[in-house]
């Protein structure tokens, strides 16, 4: 027991410190509040905060934004003093040459070169893309816009005979657009790295997208919009202004009532039918808000993308004051505005306190919340394609899913995945257990869920105890992978690892209490529905963990060649199966000449030296998605030497959905349905499982036969309806 006294204690002692180290900042935080000369202003932002986010998280919030201070960005970070530096502009710059590009890049200017200027030249110097063209048209303005030809070859400038003002200029310059898309960004503006390619990337998606939007900027990184609310009678806030531009509620695809101007993409054949921007509301304002309601007007989506990132000077174009100048239509237009949408404004939300659904039009909407040790990390564990493939179904029934990590820093790139489909996920030190800023968020928003699906034991417990003493109004569920403590019991028992038995009786508490505790519980083994089935009153729900489209066109018999083990190693399961596999197994399999590949995440030393002792073993750690793909279509046969475990293999359904029979032992084949004919056998003695695999290379008949049923068994247990139709059952309950 001593062990894990000296690592509770270390763990307080962390605590601690970084509770001190909190402590310190946020007094710091509060000598800028209170020396602030806005303090009634902040005061007011300060009460809406609390009321949307909960005591502790909204003061937190509002410290964070008036006091400059900035969180660590998750995945991306700029530089942005560059942004500032001045060009040399001596050098004659070679914009791409098409005769029929994918995207017209629309910039309206009314002088104000340098800016153009500047715009333009950040394009030039993003190469992620190039099948573009770029159209500088200018409203008759007073300087000679037409040397901007002389420092970019390949440039369109337009100059109008006259002053059209901002809308119409942009009008009449879509008519010599010829792009599929056309992308209206101001001259003020300057485009970060991959921002095109991430707002087509919307449109390929979500095929009935109509406009995607830019997350737009601050030169001093601050947030200026991550899209817009347009309230009941019609008045608009930009979500997120002046906010810290990091924060997961504002880094997801998601839809939008409207996405301003400065940076707008919509599909070119949309636009035309439309007839582009109403001319009710020239000089300018309000034409991008009734843009966007005139596309969802015809069936299509208004989308943010928040990957897409645009530097906006906001105000030089039109200056501040809502009295003077262009500014002042900005007043007159919302009149306009609501007097043409009012028959569907009436429809919306009155006032900020609906700001939870509004942000991203989700009223009406069943709202879930998954809550995991970590975002699914996809390619490396099969934990993770399950939850994975939960999010998938949610999604595909048209839910609202938010997915949150107590983790303060989850790897970027798997992150990004999830908020590609419109997950927000909620991350970072307000999330973590022990800082418990994350009740904040619970005591605020935990009503809006219709369902709360927990993941693990080893995370979930005090967060289903707060709902539970809380009287969450909505439904948990609780998803345990496996029973962990099963496996732990044969562990114990076959290798008499006396010293794991505390972590037993931990792990089965914190089991028996999850189980116990939720209002409905996923089960991927029919082996373990029936071992709790005497012991729980909670409703248990048999659900595929995974669902595979299988393909008709897989490779035959004698296409292929070699086996294959396919594991992720920081799975201790997988390191026992490859030790027992390589020194009792291989040799018998080695002699009859068959080679084999060993995939994994994590592969740990000993394995790697497998292919350094063996001529013909292959080991490939941390392939990518489409390299297993092609392992999977040349591969005969797909060994699973399991020893120990729980639950339903992953590595054993995605062979067969693949059409690569499997030699493997009892616990590769624990908890499927036997039901009916079942031709697997359980080869758990190491001279059966090598002659097994022998035969079944050599016999092509053999071969077909399991390959063909392997098909079949996932298409008929392991599809996505049938996981679908599970969760709706359980949320609509």
């Amino acid at each position: 027991m001593q062990p894990f006294s000296s690592e509770i204690r270390l763990a307080d002692a962390l605590k601690k410190v970084l509770m001190i180290n909190k402590f310190k900042k946020y007094i710091s935080y509060i000598g800028k509040f209170a020396k602030s000369p806005k303090k009634a202003e902040n005061l007011s932002i300060l009460f809406e905060e609390i009321k949307e986010k909960g005591l502790l998280t909204g003061i937190r919030s509002v410290l964070h934004i008036k006091s400059g201070a900035t969180d660590e960005a998750v995945g991306w970070s700029y530089d942005w003093a560059a942004f500032s530096v001045e060009y040399d502009k001596s050098e004659k710059l070679v914009l791409p040459q098409t005769t029929g590009p994918l995207v017209s890049i629309i910039i309206p200017t009314y002088g104000q070169l340098d800016f153009t200027y500047n715009c333009i030249r950040s394009i030039y110097e993003d190469k992620t893309f190039s099948d573009f063209e770029i159209i500088v048209t200018d409203d008759h303005s007073p300087e000679d816009m037409s040397v901007l030809l002389t420092q970019f070859e390949n440039l369109v400038l337009i100059r109008q005979p006259q002053n059209m003002g901002f809308l119409k200029n942009c009008n009449a310059a879509t008519k010599k657009a010829r792009g599929k898309y056309i992308i209206f960004l101001n001259n003020d503006t300057r485009i970060t790295g991959n921002w095109l390619q991430e707002l087509l990337n919307v449109f390929k998606r979500f095929p009935k997208a109509g406009i995607v939007g830019s997350m737009l900027l601050y030169p001093d990184g601050k947030l200026q919009e991550a899209g817009g609310v347009i309230w009941q009678n019609g008045s608009a806030i930009n979500y997120g202004h002046r906010d810290n531009a990091s924060k997961p509620e504002y880094n997801y695809v998601k839809q939008v009532d409207y996405v301003s101007g400065a940076s707008l993409m919509i599909r070119k054949e949309l636009w035309d039918d439309i007839g582009g921007f109403d001319e009710r509301y020239a000089p300018a304002y309000c034409e991008d808000s009734d843009l966007c309601f005139a596309v969802r007007d015809k069936g299509y989506e208004v989308w943010y993308q928040p990957f897409s990132r645009v530097i906006h000077y906001e105000g030089v174009s039109h200056g501040t004051d809502l009295k003077s100048g262009v500014k002042q239509y900005q007043v007159v237009n919302t009149k306009k505005f609501y007097d043409k949408w009012q028959h569907v404004l009436q429809h919306k939300a009155p006032n900020i306190k609906s700001i939870f659904t509004e942000r991203e039009r989700s009223a009406g909407k069943k709202h879930i919340l998954i809550l995991d040790h970590n975002v699914p990390t996809v390619d490396k564990d099969a934990g993770s394609r399950t939850i994975n493939n939960f999010v998938d179904c949610l999604l595909d029934l048209g839910y609202n899913v938010k997915f949150l990590v107590p983790n303060m820093y989850p790897e970027y790139s798997y992150t990004k995945l999830l908020q590609e489909k419109g997950v927000e996920v909620l991350h970072g030190d307000a999330y973590v257990y022990f800082h418990h800023e994350w009740e904040g968020f619970f005591s605020a928003n935990m009503n809006k869920f219709d369902a709360i699906l927990l993941s693990r034991s080893s995370i979930c417990i005090p967060y289903l105890k707060y709902l539970n003493n809380h009287h969450y109004k909505g439904k948990t569920i609780y998803y345990g992978h496996d029973l962990g403590y099963l496996r732990l019991e044969a562990e114990i028992e076959r290798d008499g690892k006396a010293e794991l038995k505390p972590l037993l009786k931990k792990v089965r508490a914190d089991e028996d209490f999850m189980y116990a505790n939720v209002d409905h519980a996923l089960m991927i083994s029919y082996d373990e529905i029936k071992y709790l089935e005497s012991s729980t009153k909670t409703p248990l729900h048999y659900i595929p963990p995974y669902f595979f489209d299988v393909q008709d066109n897989t490779p035959g018999y004698d296409e292929r060649k070699g086996i294959l083990f396919v594991g992720g190693f920081h799975h201790p399961p997988n390191q026992d199966a490859m030790k027992w596999f390589m020194a009792e197994i291989y040799p018998t399999i080695e002699a009859a000449g068959i080679h084999i590949t060993i995939v994994g995440s994590e592969m740990p030393e000993f394995v790697l030296d497998y292919g350094q002792q063996f001529n013909s073993v292959t080991v490939m750690p941390d392939v990518s998605i489409d390299k297993l793909e092609e392992l999977y279509r040349t591969a005969r046969i797909a060994v699973v030497p399991l020893t120990s475990g729980a639950g339903v293999k992953g590595k054993v359904i995605e062979a067969m959905a693949k059409g690569v029979p499997v030699v493997g032992t009892s616990k590769a084949f624990e908890g499927l349905n036997k039901s009916g004919e079942f031709p697997y056998k359980d080869l758990d003695q190491a001279l059966p499982f090598a002659e097994e695999v022998i035969r079944l290379y050599n016999n092509q008949a053999a071969w077909v036969q399991l390959a063909s049923f392997g098909k079949n068994y996932v298409q008929h247990f392991f599809n996505r309806q049938t996981m679908k139709t599970t969760l709706e059952k359980i949320v609509n309950s």
